[in-house]
C-alpha cells in the first residue's frame, strides 16, 4: 500500500510546483525604459576613474587588470543639464587580455522620479568596442524587487576635448 501512496504524492508534488510556475508567470512584469550616463573620463568633474592595475600598466582603458570606480549621474534625457533620477555606481576591470573586453559591477540607483529608491544590478562582460553592448540584470530593490533582464548601452555623444560621454541605456526588465 506504502508503494501506491509513492506516485500519489509525485503527482501532488508536481501539480503544485506547476501552479506556482503559472501564478508567478502571471503576476510577472516587463518594464522597458531609456535612462543615460552622464559620464566625465577626466576633468574637475570624473565619474569614471581609473583606481590600480599591472605594473607598469598605464592604467588606460585597454590595459588587462585595470580597476575602474564608476558614479556617473543618471538622466531621463541625454543633455548634459538634465536633472538627475539617479546613479550609475560600481566596478570596471579590463578582464580581456587584449583589452577588448571588461568585467562590469554596477548598481542603477535611483534617487528621484518614478523610481526612486529602487536599484537594479547589473553584472557581466562588456565588449567595449561594440557599438551595441548588451549586459544582464541579476537583480533588483524596491520597485524592481527580484528583477532580472537585460539593458543595451550605446554611446549616444562623444566630446573628445571635455572626455565627456553621453551613453544610452535601454532597459528591459522582469519582476
Amino acid at each position: 500500500m506504502a508503494q501506491n501512496k509513492i506516485p500519489s504524492i509525485l503527482i501532488l508534488c508536481l501539480a503544485a510546483s506547476m501552479s506556482m510556475t503559472l501564478l508567478l508567470s502571471v503576476e510577472a512584469r516587463r518594464t522597458k525604459f531609456t535612462v543615460y550616463f552622464q559620464d566625465y573620463a577626466f576633468g574637475p568633474n570624473t565619474t569614471f576613474f581609473p583606481v590600480v592595475g599591472l605594473p607598469g600598466s598605464t592604467l588606460n582603458y585597454t590595459d588587462f587588470g585595470t580597476f575602474f570606480v564608476t558614479d556617473d549621474a543618471i538622466t531621463a534625457i541625454p543633455d548634459e543639464g538634465a536633472p538627475i533620477i539617479g546613479r550609475a555606481q560600481g566596478i570596471y576591470v579590463v578582464t580581456g587580455m587584449d583589452g577588448r573586453n571588461l568585467l562590469v559591477l554596477i548598481s542603477l540607483v535611483f534617487t528621484s522620479g518614478t523610481y526612486n529608491g529602487s536599484s537594479i544590478e547589473i553584472q557581466g562582460t562588456s565588449r567595449q568596442f561594440d557599438l551595441n553592448r548588451e549586459l544582464p540584470v541579476v537583480a533588483g530593490t524596491g520597485k524592481f524587487r527580484l528583477a532580472r533582464g537585460f539593458i543595451n548601452t550605446d554611446n549616444f555623444s562623444f566630446d573628445q576635448q571635455r572626455g565627456f560621454s553621453v551613453i544610452q541605456v535601454n532597459v528591459t526588465l522582469v519582476y
